[in-house]
């Protein structure tokens, strides 16, 4: 390992927007929009983006290994024939094994890329004050994964994280870190 990577581990916390739970929310009420033509609308999504943890573990001084646990939560209001039929709650809990690689070691700068493939596990509760609604729920286990195009930590032992990519993690994920 060289000076730049004395530590061999990292832990960190993250929390990234427009992920692909975001994505595929977005377009599965259009699609079950047009099938109903009109008569299923949502309203109000919110979500604060998918909150993650990580473990990375360095095998050379520039490729880690690691892994994410993350949850993300879009709540939003449901409509049948315009009226308003309750709440859904959509939770993704994504497990994403990943590989990255630190291409630019500048001392408290730090660029790199990766990849990383794993699943999410989606949950879905309908609340409503339609004792026939009330309560509905769905789940299924997803393919997902993450494509970081570039990330920049700065700091050392300490360090925080910005990185643009597209997949589990968001077009934009934003982390704190501490290596070890």
């Amino acid at each position: 390992m060289s000076q730049l990577n004395a530590q061999n581990n990292e832990i960190r916390a993250n929390i990234g927007l427009v992920t692909t739970a975001d994505v595929g929310s977005f377009f599965g009420d259009l699609i079950i929009n047009a099938i109903t033509i009109g008569g299923y609308t949502t309203d109000n999504s919110t979500s604060i983006g998918a909150w993650g943890a990580e473990y990375w573990y360095f095998k050379t001084d520039r490729l880690k290994i690691g892994g994410l646990v993350s949850l993300q939560t879009i709540d939003k209001e449901v409509f049948f024939t315009g009226n308003k039929a309750g709440d859904i709650t959509d939770n993704y809990y994504t497990i994403l094994p990943q590989l990255s690689y630190e291409y630019i070691q500048a001392g408290w700068l730090r660029l790199y890329s990766g990849v990383g493939l794993g699943i999410t596990i989606w949950e879905q509760n309908l609340k409503s004050s339609d004792p026939k609604l009330s309560g509905a729920k769905a789940s299924d286990l997803m393919f997902n994964f993450h494509v970081n195009a570039i990330g920049a930590r700065v700091g050392n032992a300490f360090g925080a994280s910005l990185e643009l990519g597209f997949g589990a993690k968001g077009i934009l994920n934003a982390g704190l870190s501490y290596r070890f």
